[in-house]
């Protein structure tokens, strides 16, 4: 929980700082005023996500996949949450989102499984040198 929270802070304040600036860009560009409690809850609850998201992303227990696989899906209702905030002023096209976070996700999951194979090879040698040192 601990760790948590500290992803949640650093999260927190850069969530802060984008969702004001993308308030910024909306009353700017469409000149709509945006309410403030509306963004604030905003930030709380894509914060929590995103945050959420890290730290399934960080452990190390269990498969690296699942935990690749329940993080974009920890990220879903941060996207949804976003475009209920700003509206349809910020996103016109959704589908884009959600074609960009998929293709991310199986680059990362390629990544993730290449890495993986090998951390397990150079754990089976060095297992494979410690038995012959064993046995001399």
């Amino acid at each position: 929980m601990k760790k948590y929270m500290s992803i949640y802070l650093k999260v927190f304040f850069f969530m802060s700082i984008l969702f004001l600036l993308l308030a910024l860009i909306v009353v700017r560009r469409f000149d709509v005023t945006l309410p403030f409690a509306r963004i604030s809850y905003g930030i709380f609850v894509v914060s929590a996500f995103v945050s959420l998201t890290l730290w399934l992303f960080k452990l190390e227990k269990g498969n690296s996949v699942l935990n690749v696989i329940l993080g974009y899906f920890m990220l879903i209702p941060g996207i949804l949450v976003i475009r209920n905030v700003y509206g349809n002023y910020l996103f016109r096209l959704s589908s884009l989102i959600y074609i960009i976070m998929i293709v991310i996700g199986i680059i990362y999951g390629i990544v993730l499984w290449i890495v993986s194979k090998k951390y397990k090879q150079q754990v089976d040698d060095l297992n494979k040198l410690i038995e012959k040192q064993n046995k001399s």
